[in-house]
């Protein structure tokens, strides 16, 4: 047949793709039938636990241990816990004795090896244990006070302008101002800060080692489609993370615990977060500065307490994500403190906002 004009290849070319279509929405569903249905992999299957500090660097100290001490103790606990709980979860750590992690030689280069250990793993869900501290020293300090004045006359200048007056001075009383601030709160990177984690996930070799293959040619993060892509990915790591910190503060105030709910920061002691490329949390358990929390961060049912607050958090954070039913192990509904679902829709709100201002 001739092709007359421009009109007619157009039409031709049209009719020969819906045949096309026809053949394979009638075939196709024909072909997948015979395929044998395949379950859905499991959620998290790898866990990566993070004892914060270590070695030399003690970080926060209280009246009778350090910060790195607790945080090992707990971490591995925490991660024999999952493993009864969780038979098909493997659980690695970032440390299992009292050294920075990847035994390097300071702080930095250690949180530099947490996140490559942790993106290297292929971690699906990373937990940073951690103490807290409010700056002040541990257990208590001493304050003065004025309490009273002394009145005492004194002669001041010279010659004609000399003169008698009356001096006022303070008397001082000391006090004990016991520490008491406590509580949890478990940290998220910032909302506002979407980009941050998107650039220490896609850093260049230089900033985090692994293997590259040449013959892989890498999405350009400029196209617009891409961006819109990455940006809703990372939104979702934020939004895996709020959930699963949500529920931890939740199983903590259940306890009894004093839940300061969930916070988001981006400063330099919580970049680790930012550098994952999974859902992560950090988990303050409590004020290494405050002399009872310290105790019970120290005993073992204070450890143990934690770690099942921990457990049971994860728990329904994997039924969620598997859609399955939630469950506290008591059959009780699971708590909603108000402090900590505010918090959880603030954050949420931040983060929507970022990824929109972001794709505009």
């Amino acid at each position: 047949m001739k092709i007359e004009n421009e009109s007619d290849k157009i039409n031709i070319t049209m009719m020969k793709r819906t045949l096309v279509l026809i053949f394979f929405t009638g075939f196709l569903p024909i072909v997948f039938s015979f395929i044998p249905y395949e379950k859905k992999s499991k959620t998290i299957q790898t866990i990566i636990i993070d004892p914060g500090h270590g070695g030399k660097d003690g970080g926060a100290k209280g009246l009778m241990s350090t910060e790195a001490q607790i945080c090992l103790e707990i971490g591995l606990k925490l991660g024999k816990a999952i493993e009864n709980n969780f038979p098909n979860v493997k659980v690695l750590y970032t440390r299992t004795t009292d050294i920075i992690p990847g035994n390097k030689p300071d702080k930095n280069q250690g949180l530099r090896y947490r996140a490559d250990f942790a993106n290297q793993s292929k971690g699906d869900l990373y937990i940073a244990i951690h103490c807290n501290s409010n700056g002040r020293r541990a257990g208590g300090w001493y304050e003065k006070r004025v309490v009273d004045y002394t009145y005492k006359k004194v002669w001041i200048g010279k010659g004609k302008k000399r003169r008698q007056v009356t001096k006022k001075s303070p008397i001082y009383q000391s006090f004990y101002v016991e520490n008491k601030t406590v509580g949890t709160e478990t940290y998220i990177w910032a909302a506002s800060k979407i980009d941050s984690k998107t650039t220490s996930i896609n850093a260049d070799p230089d900033d985090f080692s692994g293997e590259n293959d040449s013959t892989i040619v890498a999405p350009d993060l400029n196209d617009p489609v891409m961006k819109a892509f990455q940006l809703l990915y990372q939104k979702k790591y934020f939004q895996n993370s709020l959930l699963f910190a949500d529920h931890v503060e939740q199983e903590f105030a259940s306890s009894g615990r004093s839940s300061r709910g969930v916070k988001q920061r981006n400063q330099k002691g919580i970049w680790v977060l930012q550098a994952t490329g999974m859902p992560s949390i950090l988990i303050e358990t409590g004020f290494i500065t405050n002399k009872e929390e310290e105790e019970y961060l120290n005993s073992n049912d204070g450890q143990e307490e934690i770690v099942k607050n921990i457990t049971d958090a994860l728990r329904n954070y994997i039924a969620i994500m598997e859609k399955q039913p939630l469950n506290n192990n008591t059959g009780n509904k699971i708590p909603e403190p108000k402090n900590v679902q505010s918090t959880s829709a603030i954050l949420n709100r931040k983060a929507a906002t970022a990824v929109h201002d972001a794709i505009s």
